[in-house]
């Protein structure tokens, strides 16, 4: 099922993932009913960003529980580690604010 972004207002997201592909690139994954749903721009395009503050924006005005950045690694055993047998999945909370400060102040 394609979970599109135009659609997500009417939905009532556990967790809002922000997963880290590569050098700043960005892809959204919306936690509902604990399923993991990759969100889509378009039926063509997931949604992906360049920027976090970017995407953060896209959602800020949503109805969310959560947020965190997500990091995976298939990188450690280039760095000296032994290849791993679990995941090396780290996922950092975030605030619901994109700003520092509230933009509505500058």
């Amino acid at each position: 099922m394609k979970l599109l972004y135009q659609d997500l207002p009417s939905r009532k997201i556990d967790k809002l993932i922000i997963n880290s592909l590569e050098q700043a690139l960005y892809q959204a994954i919306a936690v509902i009913n604990g399923d993991e749903h990759v969100i889509w721009e378009s039926e063509t395009k997931t949604l992906t960003t360049r920027n976090l503050t970017k995407m953060r924006e896209h959602f800020e005005h949503m109805d969310i529980e959560a947020i965190v950045l997500r990091h995976e690694s298939a990188y450690d055993e280039m760095v000296g580690q032994p290849p791993k047998q679990g995941s090396n999945r780290l996922e950092v909370p975030l605030r619901k604010n994109p700003y520092s400060t509230y933009k509505h102040l500058h």
